[in-house]
């Protein structure tokens, strides 16, 4: 059997979870899982992590000067992008932001605030309109529902060809 190493992280959670990130693989565990259990569960997913961790040896490291301009870019274009298509669907936001999420390509708040990750630039334009779309049509779903996504297809009818793209590729770009 393979040996990986890993690191836990306990807490009161109910189920256990992978996460490879920048080479390190963590495992997140319920407080009284046995050792033993984390172990096999590693084992089941042995296939899963090393695809991980090769997809990690793969990904471009920016530096703060590069991440600044992909900033920059994420603005202008996200920025316009979005009052444009605000005003296509007549959908109001109250502020956008450009931000260094980690775990999300964008964001809605209940005041309105839209929120998009810089790392958007490094896909496609498609891609990017995607997730504005998806983030616009929060303003009039909060949820994940069925109306909500019947409003992103009205908006944007492809979307799925998006979101597989997204899923495809994410590990590169985080």
């Amino acid at each position: 059997m393979n040996k990986i190493e890993y690191k836990v992280k306990k807490s009161f959670r109910k189920t256990l979870s992978l996460q490879v990130r920048n080479g390190e693989v963590i495992v997140k565990a319920p407080i009284f899982v046995f050792e033993a259990t984390i172990k096999s569960f590693v084992n089941k997913h042995i296939d899963w992590i090393k695809s991980k961790l090769e997809q990690d040896k793969n990904k471009v490291i920016y530096t703060s000067t590069q991440i600044l301009e992909l900033k920059q870019k994420a603005k202008d274009y996200i920025i316009p992008k979005a009052k444009e298509l605000s005003e296509k669907f007549w959908l109001k936001y109250n502020t956008i932001k450009i931000t260094s999420a980690k775990t999300r390509w964008g964001s809605c708040t209940s005041k309105k605030c839209l929120n998009f990750s810089y790392r958007l630039i490094l896909t496609t334009p498609k891609v990017i309109d995607y997730v504005i779309v998806h983030e616009l049509a929060h303003l009039k779903h909060m949820n994940h529902s069925k109306k909500f996504w019947s409003e992103v297809e009205y908006m944007m009818p492809d979307y799925k060809e998006c979101e597989k793209w997204l899923k495809k590729h994410w590990s590169l770009i985080w």
